[in-house]
């Protein structure tokens, strides 16, 4: 709120003042004598009113580690309200929108999700609070026991907990935010934390202390001039300029990206010769956009990855083999749905799918790969070429061909002739590290690995958070990583994103 300038004075020696001022300055011009005037500012002038702060918000998780026997294959959430609480005054919301705004808490493991930018006044901020919708859970349960009553064990599961809330007062609060600051908070949600499993039962808690958190911007190892960076936000073109890129994603979002001078474009599969904005149409090109949050709160985009020239039905998730050759199940991260198909355009993320290869092609994504030397394509791409590539926790991303079932009937299918590999987020302790690469243990039980995998990091590509560089990974440690899975391959991660969870 702005601030009146200056006091009040009363009308009639104002009037007073004025003229004899006037007479003065007239007379003596030169003289200096204006500044002996009462009514008349001197100096600097008046205080100028306090401008609002800006504050960019994002979101990253930490996930569950210590559920024994049980593997979170996929946690989603909606973030029904953002409130930080000032010292003095009224609480400030975010606006948030979608009004639920839904999040991937196994995805934000590596990444961050960018929740909105809010203008509130200069001053301080004693805490924030966060609500929640309920979250949908959907494990891999091979604890030996029957969890939460209904899912047996060996069996995927798709379970709803309890809504809730938090409220944050640790550091960085108190937060002061200076007139016309521009600046950030990431909120943390740490499923390891929140998550129970007692006497076979699984609970969320988002009030126990430590499970929801945050931390102000930019965390170490953040690009120069970025407050965070949002990766892979999948979606279809909705609007496409020389400088400005607008794309909305299969659970509502929609988020505009400004364009740099010269746009990077990512291009694995050939769709477009130009490698410029022209590659970009709206209501055609389905995309992945890496960006940071800039400190003014803007999205600014960093590359594009071309994924279909035209829309087509598409579903994206994790991968769980079920040891039928030409099958696999596939849980849901998200969806692209061009045909009106009803049984797609009811899926949700979480779901699960039984999916039939029928003559499949094999492809891989390369995205931040795409044209870098260091790390061959070929060397990816023979590693991804036949169902024998296939394995538990890979990301991958398939055309469809025909779809039915539902998931209140548990009967989801699906049948495709495309699989394009993508990149596994996932977790795990580091055992050592060895120039740019480093072994990781305790990673979620379905995925395993008979010995320790290989993460093989590049020098000035694989970014970091938490830390500035692969010198800074230590053993230990628990990181998440961004990373294609490979079978068979020397490093059987190639990691684009190394987080220390703090």
């Amino acid at each position: 709120m702005q601030s009146a300038w200056g006091g009040k004075m009363k009308r009639n020696m104002a009037r007073k003042n004025a003229l004899w001022c006037g007479v003065v300055v007239a007379a003596t011009a030169l003289s200096g004598a204006l500044s002996g005037c009462s009514g008349v500012p001197s100096g600097s002038g008046p205080t100028p009113p306090s401008q609002n702060a800006s504050l960019a918000v994002t979101m990253t998780s930490k996930p569950a580690l210590s559920l024994t026997g049980v593997s979170v294959l996929s946690a989603t959430v909606g973030i029904t309200g953002i409130t930080f609480t000032p010292s003095t005054g009224t609480a400030v919301s975010l606006t948030l929108s979608p009004t639920v705004y839904p999040v991937d808490l196994t995805r934000l493991q590596s990444d961050s999700a960018f929740l909105g930018t809010l203008s509130l006044p200069a001053g301080s901020y004693t805490s924030a609070s966060v609500t929640f919708s309920a979250p949908v859970i959907t494990i891999f349960n091979q604890s030996g026991s029957t969890v939460n009553s209904t899912c047996l064990t060996n069996t995927i599961c798709e379970l709803v907990l309890t809504a809730g809330s938090a409220s944050i007062t640790a550091t960085p609060f108190p937060l002061t935010l200076t007139s016309s600051q521009a600046t950030g908070i990431s909120l943390n949600v740490d499923l390891n934390t929140a998550l129970t499993l007692t006497s076979n039962t699984l609970a969320v808690s988002f009030t126990t202390m430590n499970a929801v958190t945050s931390a102000q911007l930019p965390r170490t190892g953040s690009l120069t001039g970025a407050l965070d960076v949002i990766e892979d936000f999948v979606g279809k073109v909705t609007a496409a300029s020389s400088s400005s890129l607008t794309v909305q994603s299969s659970n509502g979002i929609t988020l505009q990206f400004t364009l740099p001078s010269t746009v990077v474009i990512e291009d694995p599969q050939g769709l477009c010769a130009a490698l410029s904005t022209a590659c970009l149409v709206a209501n055609q090109t389905v995309v992945s956009v890496d960006a940071t949050v800039t400190t003014t709160g803007t999205l600014s985009a960093t590359s594009v990855d071309l994924l279909d020239a035209t829309p087509v039905d598409e579903v994206e998730g994790t991968i769980v083999l079920n040891g039928t050759v030409g099958q696999f199940y596939l849980v849901v991260a998200k969806t692209i749905v061009a045909s009106g198909n009803g049984t797609l355009a009811a899926a949700n993320p979480g779901d699960v799918f039984l999916v039939t290869l029928s003559n499949p092609t094999f492809i891989v994504d390369t995205d931040e790969f795409y044209n870098n030397a260091t790390v061959a394509t070929s060397t990816i791409t023979t590693l991804f070429n036949s169902q024998a590539g296939l394995v538990n926790g890979q990301d991958v991303m398939v055309q469809v061909t025909a779809a039915s079932g539902s998931a209140s009937s548990a009967d989801q299918a699906l049948t495709t002739g495309l699989v394009r590999l993508r990149f596994t987020r996932t977790t795990g302790t580091v055992q050592s590290v060895s120039g740019n690469a480093f072994t990781l243990s305790n990673l979620p039980p379905f995925i395993g690995f008979v010995t320790n995998p290989l993460v093989d990091t590049v020098p000035g590509l694989t970014t970091f958070d938490g830390v500035t560089d692969v010198s800074g990974v230590t053993a230990a440690q628990n990181v998440s990583i961004r990373a294609l899975l490979l079978n068979n391959s020397t490093f059987s991660f190639y990691a684009a994103k190394v987080r220390v969870q703090p």
